[in-house]
């Protein structure tokens, strides 16, 4: 193992010059971050296996099958095939519109109705 010698020089900057510096390098890691999340995100495009893993509950084949048939979930046939695909932002949405409401929420809701009535 070869051991390399590093000379270090040691500059005085300015607070607000390295600040500047410092919040120039944060903004490009952080819109490389941004564009390598929406573009996998935005594109991504899932067979039957796939969606299976995506999926927190990992439901079997037939279950989707199921939601398929009833249109409960989106999907897509790929063009001259039969072959299913789904796509990342489309499944997201569709997993956000099954939220709950908490029993706070409806008890809110309760409240705001029974006020409302004349």
């Amino acid at each position: 193992m070869t051991k390399e010698i590093i000379n270090v020089e040691i500059v005085t900057i300015p607070v607000q010059q390295l600040e500047a510096i410092l919040d120039a390098k944060i903004k490009l890691v952080l819109d490389a971050i941004s564009q390598a999340n929406s573009k996998s995100n935005s594109d991504e495009w899932f067979d039957l296996k796939g969606l299976i893993a995506y999926l927190p509950s990992h439901p079997q084949p037939q279950t989707i099958y199921h939601w398929i048939y009833k249109k409960l979930i989106p999907f897509h046939k790929t063009p001259g095939s039969k072959t299913l695909v789904f796509l990342r932002t489309e499944i997201d949405d569709w997993l956000k519109t099954g939220r709950r409401k908490t029993q706070s929420e409806k008890v809110d809701f309760v409240k705001n109705y029974l006020n409302k009535k004349p």
